[in-house]
């Protein structure tokens, strides 16, 4: 009898080197899936802008679409918080709980600039002169003059690497933040979503005729997905700054054999803190993990980001893992002679800064 089936006459040398090339070719196709993720073939990206969201929010969506998908939202208006970061279907920030009311402040990643966290009665000086910040939060200031403002943006373009969104807020004259930060300037973020993760890129342009010192910080808001005692933090920074009433002294001490000590992988749900760390490097990124949910988190920076910031609480449905360019306070710190130590990042007349953190994202098995 004769068989049937098309293949079951690979008998002959030359079909059983066709089946064979067949074989090899489907194999090489799928090693990069096996061997390192998504096939880049696999991947696409693409965006989509609301402008009639609720609160009247706009809202530019940046997407990876594939096996691993990222669909990342940023409301302009809302100083430009990347609010909500989904990786394969896991919704990894603390987003608000509505639009309605969100002016970008609190949960995603709020923008802190130029002054990333405590400013003690909001003042300071530097090159001889005295800034005066609002005082929002018992009788500080916290957190800097562009989180819950508006932003200008552009439409975003999308290609086969990535998807990005252009973003900027200027310091000009006749503005309520440059009467108190009286230095015209440009702060500029671009939003990339790409093959690796999110990507945020700053440049701050000096456009002024004297020397503009700052501090940028994202204060993202992660979640808890699923079981909090499943969430591990690596931080690899051997000291961390000395503060009373959480405004750093300038002193530095050495993390090893405390409970600061994050070298090493710790349950977040053990941490009581509300510190930073000191001197984070490219190559050395701290790293969450969500093991329940099969998520890694890599938050890597440019050399600017040599500060973070860990905040968490047993009571807070969320932590906090925050790069940053400089500390708490850091002009004061800058004018008591810590220079080094402020992280303050002093741009010349004329000049530009620019530096970049990524949140670098794959699966892990749970």
């Amino acid at each position: 009898m004769k068989c049937a089936r098309p293949l079951c006459g690979l008998n002959r040398p030359l079909d059983r080197k066709l089946a064979g090339w067949m074989i090899a070719a489907g194999l090489l196709f799928l090693l990069p899936y096996l061997v390192c993720g998504p096939h880049p073939r696999l991947e696409t990206f693409s965006f989509a802008v609301d402008t009639a969201a609720a609160g009247g929010h706009t809202v530019v969506t940046l997407l990876r679409n594939g096996p691993q998908p990222i669909v990342a939202k940023i409301a302009p208006d809302a100083g430009a918080n990347l609010f909500s970061l989904e990786f394969a279907g896991v919704q990894l920030l603390e987003s608000p709980a509505a639009l309605d009311s969100f002016d970008g402040s609190s949960r995603g990643v709020p923008v802190l600039y130029p002054t990333p966290c405590r400013v003690p009665e909001g003042r300071f000086t530097f090159a001889g002169r005295e800034f005066n910040f609002v005082r929002n939060r018992d009788g500080n200031h916290i957190h800097g003059l562009v989180r819950d403002v508006p932003w200008q943006w552009e439409r975003p373009s999308a290609d086969s690497s990535g998807v990005r969104l252009h973003t900027w807020i200027d310091f000009a004259p006749g503005t309520d933040r440059y009467r108190q930060f009286g230095i015209d300037h440009r702060l500029e973020l671009e939003y990339v979503v790409d093959r690796e993760g999110v990507r945020i890129e700053y440049r701050v342009a000096n456009r002024d005729s004297t020397s503009l010192p700052f501090g940028l910080g994202f204060h993202a808001y992660w979640n808890y997905p699923g079981d909090r005692r499943e969430v591990w933090l690596t931080v690899p920074a051997d000291r961390r700054m000395l503060m009373e009433d959480l405004i750093p002294t300038g002193g530095l001490a050495p993390v090893a054999g405390t409970q600061y000590d994050l070298t090493s992988p710790v349950r977040v749900a053990n941490l009581a803190v509300d510190d930073v760390w000191y001197g984070l490097t490219p190559a050395s990124p701290a790293v969450v993990e969500w093991r329940d949910s099969g998520v890694r988190l890599t938050l890597a920076a440019s050399r600017e980001f040599g500060h973070l910031i860990v905040y968490d609480l047993p009571q807070n449905d969320f932590f906090c893992v925050e790069n940053l360019t400089a500390s708490p306070d850091a002009h004061n710190l800058y004018a008591k002679g810590f220079e080094k130590e402020s992280g303050l990042i002093v741009v010349p007349p004329g000049g530009e800064s620019r530096g970049w953190v990524r949140y670098g994202l794959v699966t892990i098995e749970n």
